[in-house]
């Protein structure tokens, strides 16, 4: 495997699939990341995830991991939403509880909080065949994009509401076990 020419096809897959969004009036944009050696991003302001009295959605990210060595056989495209900025400190310990209880629920994908505890959002990473490309790649990229989107959407408004204090832990639990 040629690593600067699968680089190039993820590059222009990615761009394919914001011009796709693009065409359905979804404000998206490819940005090349800040640091040396890491690959290009498709940014994606998700409105389809926007609270009540939100302006806009949340902010989706999804890209491809680098590639390792030549001989890699796997190759991984992640989404990660930003459900949550500023998260209020007082509720932490809760809503890393309730995250606890979902994520052992959840089909795919994980809810998680960063490690400076300022942000909330939904992480999806499947590995995919090095050996795909072109329409299939791009196929597997929408599935991803759509399932992350779909799950993410799942217990995102109980999380906001418990991590703004408007939901106890106990109405998460009870939510959850149906």
């Amino acid at each position: 495997m040629n690593i600067e020419k699968k680089m190039q096809e993820r590059r222009e897959l990615l761009e394919r699939m914001k011009e796709s969004l693009q065409e359905d009036l979804i404000a998206c944009e490819v940005a090349e990341s800040e640091e040396d050696g890491m690959p290009p991003v498709l940014n994606v302001i998700l409105d389809a995830l926007a609270k009540d009295d939100a302006e806009e959605g949340a902010f989706g990210e999804f890209y491809f991991d680098p590639i390792a060595t030549e001989e890699d056989e796997i190759q991984h495209f992640s989404g990660v939403i930003t459900l949550m900025d500023d998260l209020p400190k007082e509720h932490l310990p809760e809503l890393f509880e309730a995250i606890a209880y979902i994520n052992f629920i959840l089909p795919c994908g994980r809810y998680c909080i960063d490690k400076g505890q300022s942000f909330l959002a939904y992480r999806l990473t499947v590995p995919l065949s090095m050996e795909l490309s072109g329409d299939a790649l791009f196929e597997e990229m929408n599935i991803c994009m759509a399932n992350a989107v779909a799950a993410a959407d799942i217990y995102q408004e109980a999380l906001i509401r418990l991590a703004a204090g408007e939901v106890t832990l106990d109405a998460v639990k009870d939510l959850i076990e149906g």
